[in-house]
């Protein structure tokens, strides 16, 4: 029993699944193998060794009150009656955990603080009147968005933090549609942003402020269209800018591994339909 106890813990850990589909496993296996343990401590008491079968049988009483409460937390949403877990985790954590938990808590309150706070610069626009759209960066652009990134993140702007969840917390929210987590999430807005026109080409420079803001790309599509199309039909408006990319946490085989991708900016355009068409001279 010990040995089959042994070859189910080895090979769910070879088994990529959710965290919490594991842990259901796991306290199935150990429900039924501790009643193999209440088993063995009736045989004790049946040959005379009382002292090895009572120990047995309160390690089974033991065993099978920590199963109850996992079957509690990990297959219902309700409260374990009776549930000794806090505290003892309070008797055995060490301090350095304790620290770590609160500093977990505060960031994720920075994390909640800065999305609700970090809106553009450029005003609110109405979900409906808005339009993905594709920025072209050069290779000094985007050298741009990375000085731009390390700047964001030594004014505590920029948090690479994977939103303070652990590996098992990002592999419980996996599915067959997402397989990466970048460490800054979404996207995290410039400070400031805003589309030039230079040379009949529509430049999005970004920055910590407008005195040191930098070119970061070409807008090349709004849309479906191309822009210059686009132009000719919309009053066009740059809604929001955004860093995305860097840090990220892949889905494999086993787990999670880390890799680093490139910066990149993501923007949104706000548009209003034209009364007539810009002529083509005028685009």
């Amino acid at each position: 029993m010990f040995a089959f106890l042994t070859m189910v813990s080895h090979y769910m850990g070879m088994i990529n699944v959710k965290s919490r589909l594991k842990n259901q496993i796991y306290t199935a296996v150990a429900f039924v193998g501790n009643w193999y343990l209440l088993y063995i401590a009736f045989r004790f008491l049946q040959n005379g060794r009382y002292l090895r079968g009572l120990g047995l049988l309160a390690i089974f009483i033991i065993f099978l009150y920590f199963t109850v409460m996992n079957i509690y937390y990990f297959f219902t949403s309700k409260q374990a009656p009776f549930d000794v877990s806090p505290k003892i985790e309070k008797l055995i954590g060490k301090p350095e955990e304790v620290a770590e938990q609160e500093e977990l808590k505060r960031r994720l309150s920075r994390v909640e603080r800065q999305s609700q706070t970090n809106t553009g610069s450029n005003g609110v626009f109405n979900d409906e009147v808005l339009l993905p759209a594709r920025i072209s960066s050069t290779p000094a652009q985007l050298r741009n968005i990375n000085q731009i990134a390390e700047k964001m993140q030594q004014e505590g702007l920029l948090l690479s933090d994977y939103g303070g969840q652990t590996d098992d917390q990002l592999m419980a929210q996996m599915d067959d549609d997402s397989t990466e987590f970048y460490a800054i999430g979404e996207g995290v807005n410039f400070p400031y942003f805003i589309l030039k026109m230079e040379s009949g080409h529509p430049l999005i420079y970004a920055g910590m402020n407008q005195m040191d803001s930098l070119p970061i790309g070409e807008v090349t599509r709004v849309g479906l269209s191309d822009y210059k199309s686009a132009k000719r039909e919309y009053h066009l408006y740059l809604a929001d800018a955004a860093l995305i990319g860097g840090e990220r946490k892949v889905k494999g085989r086993s787990g999670l591994f880390t890799e680093n991708s490139a910066y990149k900016g993501k923007i949104q355009m706000a548009y209003k339909r034209r009364q007539t068409s810009l002529p083509e001279d005028l685009k």
